[in-house]
């Protein structure tokens, strides 16, 4: 993504800024922080312009800055400070002396790097474009190629060696960043509600288990596979699929794969044996998670990263929301009508959205869209055309580096494997919630389904109020930090939400542990998931902004590992909830959350004294502190 600003005189300040892709130089990334360097010019290469970033935009921001990263599993061994020193030149010569003794000598190969051999060919030459008759140009999809682009000229000759470089041209109708507003939202809510039935479909099954069990005559633990399945298919999905929406785009993999959901969902009700079931919702698990992963990335495909805040706290709150409502509209379901109606519930509301998906949404990915311009572009004129500064990634690679390189970070990145480690503690209690709840207010207190499952609204009430407070206090902190910081705040200045998560959510827990008997009045029990609620969201979005901080072109894969732990933890802890609650109590095993959350207060404090010291000691932390270096 380039940022292009029009000067009105040598010596003026950078105005506002053309969004482009892809970006061809590593300080232009406007993605990664409040401000950034104006390009035009090297006497300006130190002022900066700031801008508006919010705390949501952890996922789109990772996804933007995916290109940033090599394409192999480890970065290159860290520069020496001697290197680090050759880097030397005054403001107006600083951009040649990067070009001869610091980019070629010690960096890597990057995606941006082929931009700038491009630019210093000499063979860059502006070709006139050649006519085209009626014919040829009736046979050019317009929503493609206009005839803007054909006339266009692009750098280059057209040969093999020195192709057509093409690219974004000013005000193009297939930008997705042009399209207009109704498009973008429109598109926007239809992801939001996609996200919102695989979250309901994701918690809502819990609240079948009783019958389950006894149509099929199983144990307890087998009944709460259905959750489990599901839940292990989202850690499968978000390593296998992902990665292939930068192969492919993303319009053919979201209505295969939310298609695929809505097929195994429309088949669970007849399911006629436990095996049948556990195998449908893990397959619609893995289809469900490449709606959960993606929604984000194409979410800042279309907007500015000043304009993405809104959409993508929608987007957030609809995963919350679906995770924490389907139980409650499931439970009344359920009572009524059975489990199997909960699987009719899901397909039913979820066919209209994959059909609106299927006709309605575009292709938002501009690496894909401008590869397939290139190739009309080649066949109509028969001369050879190629994306600027984009290689096209072979499959093999890129599910090579999506399923591998996670694991790695989590073997050799302390930061990442604590952190995730901790998030995987906190997504696991929400899911043993999910079969904790009905043990403490159905079995317990003797509250009928249904209305045992209205205690989830104190939690999605500690989700909104979590949200809010991001949005109206911890921003406005974090826009002071920046600017102290001179539009650079270190990854450490995300911690401070988390801290305070990492409170209030074992608080919740001992609260909810120590009042959960029959003997106390219902309303103290119940109001524990407020704070359950607000910690869980504050140290979700407070952890992962600072991994895409610290990690920048890695981040996506620093997700990823947070993902599959989380994941695996939320299919896990279910299974061994109603062992611990025989054994311990409803006192005792409502405080085994709350004692292993606590575990992890120490890291954040570490994290926050001396993140700044560890990230310099391993490979992607290295890579990733260099990266940020040359954006100061």
């Amino acid at each position: 993504m380039t940022s292009h600003s029009t000067l009105s005189a040598p010596n003026s300040s950078c105005i506002r800024r053309q969004t482009i892709w892809p970006f061809p130089t590593p300080w232009s990334n406007t993605d990664y922080e409040m401000s950034v360097p104006c390009p035009a010019t090297q006497e300006l290469f130190h002022e900066q312009t700031p801008r508006w970033t919010n705390a949501f935009d952890h996922e789109a921001r990772a996804s933007r800055m995916s290109y940033m990263a090599s394409n192999t599993l480890l970065p290159a061994p860290a520069i020496t400070s001697v290197q680090h020193q050759r880097w030397i030149g005054t403001q107006s010569d600083r951009k040649d002396t990067w070009d001869s003794q610091f980019q070629e000598k010690a960096l890597p190969k990057r995606a941006w790097s082929e931009v700038e051999d491009v630019k210093r060919r000499p063979s860059a030459k502006l070709r006139p474009p050649p006519p085209l008759t009626k014919v040829e140009k009736s046979l050019i999809d317009g929503r493609l190629v206009t005839l803007e682009v054909l006339e266009h000229e692009f750098d280059g000759s057209g040969t093999d060696s020195d192709p057509y470089l093409v690219g974004w041209i000013e005000n193009d109708v297939g930008n997705p960043m042009n399209f207009s507003t109704l498009r973008k939202w429109t598109n926007s809510m239809i992801l939001a509600l996609a996200v919102f039935m695989v979250s309901i479909a994701s918690s809502g099954f819990s609240q079948g288990t009783e019958d389950i069990k006894a149509e099929f005559g199983i144990s307890q633990v087998t009944a709460l596979l259905i959750t489990s399945a599901f839940v292990l298919g989202f850690a499968i999905g978000a390593l296998a699929l992902s990665p292939l929406s930068e192969v492919y785009g993303r319009r053919e993999l979201y209505y295969l794969t939310f298609g695929a959901f809505v097929g195994f969902s429309a088949v669970t009700p007849f399911a006629s044996s436990m095996a049948m079931i556990v195998t449908l919702r893990f397959f619609g698990g893995i289809a469900g998670s490449f709606t959960q992963a993606v929604a984000p990335a194409i979410a800042a495909d279309m907007f500015e990263a000043q304009e993405r805040g809104m959409v993508l706290s929608i987007l957030t709150l609809a995963g919350l929301f679906g995770q924490t409502l389907g139980p409650i509209v499931c439970g009344f379901l359920d009572a009524a009508y059975g489990w199997r109606s909960i699987a009719l519930l899901v397909t039913a509301a979820s066919l209209p959205t994959w059909i609106v998906l299927t006709f309605t949404f575009p292709e938002t990915y501009a690496p894909v869209l401008l590869q397939r311009r290139a190739a009309k572009l080649t066949r109509v004129f028969g001369k050879q055309h190629v994306v600027a500064g984009i290689a096209p990634k072979p499959v093999a690679q890129q599910l090579r580096i999506g399923i591998l390189r996670p694991w790695i970070m989590l073997a050799f990145e302390p930061i990442v494997t604590l952190l995730s480690l901790f998030l995987s503690v906190v997504h696991g209690t929400l899911f043993l919630l999910f079969a904790a709840y009905p043990i403490v207010f159905q079995q317990v207190r003797g509250w009928p389904q249904g209305v045992a499952s209205l205690p989830f609204l104190a939690i999605a009430l500690g989700i909104v109020l979590s949200l809010l407070y991001v949005a109206l206090v911890d921003q406005r902190r974090y826009a002071r930090v920046v600017t102290t910081h001179n539009g650079a705040a270190p990854p450490e200045a995300r911690l401070p939400p988390a801290m305070l998560g990492a409170v209030a959510l074992p608080v919740g827990l001992f609260w909810f542990a120590a009042t959960n008997s029959p003997e106390t009045f219902w309303l103290v029990s119940v109001s524990a998931g407020v704070l359950f609620g607000f910690g869980m969201v504050l140290l979700y979005m407070s952890l992962t902004n600072y991994l895409v901080d610290a990690y920048l072109g890695y981040a996506a894969s620093a997700l990823a590992a947070s993902t599959v732990l989380r994941s695996v933890a939320g299919a896990v802890f279910p299974l061994f909830t109603n062992k611990m609650y025989a054994d311990l109590g409803i006192h005792w095993a409502s405080s085994v959350p709350g004692y292993l959350a606590l575990v992890f207060v120490p890291c954040l404090i570490g994290f926050w004294k001396w993140g700044h010291i560890l990230r310099r000691k391993t490979r992607f932390g290295m890579e990733a502190a260099k990266l940020s270096e040359m954006r100061k």
